[in-house]
């Protein structure tokens, strides 16, 4: 999928940076309190955020940086719950930092499910040491930080999303935009080398769409566009993706579909469009174009055969035109 660029490295590091210093003053204080039993947890801790600092700051890969993430919380997880069996007083800033930790780091359900495991373990650690109010009073604080940093992670990514959207839709049509055509064009032409299976793409443009607008006004063109896109979606399989360069021609990405499908698709769409009535813009003169996967061929040269022939449309359109004057 398309992803936006607002990566978490910069700021993990950060994160990470500021865990470690804090967990070599607390190193340092334990140490000049005589807290020696819980000193070797912390300068295990130090190590733990310090290789996670230094790797998020050298790493830009997504995929890697999620199961470092994972693997760093489980084992400060693990050292919690090491030290709250017999230091439970100094292991409680730790318990209640780790929902804002976790959020903020990993994604929701893994988060979630880390929590949950935090907070069943703690539990059956605490009963044994406190007693029943006590025990709820601490877990409906640890339960509070949680759910505070479960709305607020879940609100980001909607944020997040709502962003990827805009991103990657043409706000005319709601059709995918063209930088996201080419984006996908990359990954289906892979993917079709790669599966030994075809890859076509269409180009439907709508002629005079410039004079439309002038016309009928911006409103009515951006209605066409939209009623178009939705005319489109009934007409093609699952999985066949739309999308529009903000200029009136419609491009459809069709994956595992040969020539001789692209060929009946397009009269298709052509015979089912031309007997549509476009509202106040009536009916609409339609180009299109075609194109086929080539062996060896890049996602440039893919996209210029397509919309090539639709401009040999438009062109050879003009020239009847001026033949019949």
């Amino acid at each position: 999928m398309f992803e936006i660029s607002m990566e978490k490295g910069p700021a993990l590091t950060l994160l990470y940076g500021l865990l470690m210093g804090a967990s070599t003053v607390l190193s340092i204080s334990h140490y000049w309190y005589g807290h020696f039993d819980i000193l070797l947890i912390n300068l295990i801790s130090i190590a733990i955020f310090g290789f996670a600092s230094i790797f998020s700051s050298i790493n830009r890969n997504q995929y890697y940086s999620k199961y470092i993430n994972v693997l760093t919380l489980c084992a400060i997880a693990l050292l919690m719950q090491y030290q709250l069996s017999y230091q439970p007083e100094l292991t409680f800033h730790w318990i209640y930092i780790f929902p804002i930790l976790s959020y903020f780091t990993l994604p929701l359900t893994w988060a979630f499910g880390l929590n949950l495991a935090v907070l069943v373990s703690s539990l059956s650690q605490l009963i044994f040491i406190y007693d029943i109010q006590q025990c709820l009073r601490l877990v409906l604080i640890y339960t509070l930080i949680g759910m505070c940093s479960l709305c607020y992670a879940y609100l980001n990514a909607i944020k997040q999303k709502r962003l990827l959207d805009l991103a990657v839709t043409d706000y005319q049509s709601g059709a995918y935009n063209s930088r996201f055509l080419l984006h996908m064009l990359q990954q289906e032409i892979s993917r079709s080398q790669f599966t030994k299976r075809t890859l076509s793409l269409v180009a439907l443009s709508i002629d005079d769409y410039q004079q439309i607008l002038e016309i009928h006004g911006r409103d009515s063109g951006v209605k066409l566009l939209k009623e178009f896109r939705i005319k489109l979606i009934k007409l093609l399989r699952a999985g066949d993706e739309i999308f529009h360069n903000g200029r009136g021609t419609f491009y459809i990405l069709l994956p595992n579909c040969p020539i001789e499908g692209v060929v009946i698709l397009k009269e298709r769409l052509q015979m089912n469009l031309d007997e549509v009535q476009w509202g106040d813009v009536g009916e609409l003169q339609l180009n299109v174009g075609l194109a086929t996967l080539q062996e060896h061929e890049n996602a440039a040269s893919f996209f210029h055969r397509a919309s090539e022939q639709v401009v040999k449309q438009q062109q050879t359109a003009l020239r009847l035109l001026a033949f019949d004057h």
